[in-house]
């Protein structure tokens, strides 16, 4: 059975962990570098990685996933707390203008901006209930829209179709194109 809690500062390790690999980078010799500035991004309280903004998938008690989701209301402001501390790791990573790049998330939107399974339990389900986790906390603040960027090869786009998201345009992130997908939610 899949357990879905709030993530808490114990997690910060973890959070940081998913971050990185949903970024799918490969430069490993900034492993480090990015591992530990994540965790201090992650553990304070008012920045979009927050692990108050995470949630985090349970099996048998073990940490199988995680999903960072924030109101688009409030994305640009924490996003813009963390930016000075992420700045020179995404420049590096992804290439100057990250401080420029297009809003993933507006008012009225509750944006999935990462969601991570651990290798084990990938296609047992735990991408899935941390969407429907998603589905169900918009709900509950009544934000009708739900929505992800993902990368246009990502093969996880089959999974967010059949969860009932549609793609809506294509959004520059970190100098690349991602396709936006949204669903709509009853409030």
């Amino acid at each position: 059975m899949i357990n879905i809690r709030k993530a808490t500062i114990e997690d910060v390790a973890y959070i940081a962990e998913g971050i990185y690999h949903a970024f799918l980078l490969e430069d490993e010799g900034l492993y480090n570098q990015w591992i530990r500035t994540l965790k201090e991004v992650c553990a304070q309280e008012d920045t979009h990685y927050s692990y108050k903004n995470t949630w985090i998938a349970e099996v048998d008690r073990k940490r199988a996933g995680m999903m960072i989701a924030v109101d688009g209301e409030h994305y640009r402001e924490q996003r813009d707390k963390m930016y000075p501390q992420l700045k020179e790791l995404f420049d590096v990573a992804f290439g100057k203008g990250w401080d420029e790049m297009e809003d993933e998330a507006k008012a009225g939107e509750f944006y999935i901006d990462s969601l991570s399974v651990s290798l084990p339990y990938r296609s047992h389900g735990v991408g899935t209930a941390l969407i429907e986790k998603a589905k169900e906390i918009a709900q509950e603040q009544g934000i009708s829209m739900v929505t992800l960027a993902v990368e246009p090869q990502n093969r996880a786009k089959k999974l967010y179709q059949k969860l009932g998201f549609a793609y809506q345009r294509v959004i520059r992130i970190f100098n690349e194109e991602y396709e936006l997908y949204a669903t709509e939610i009853v409030v």
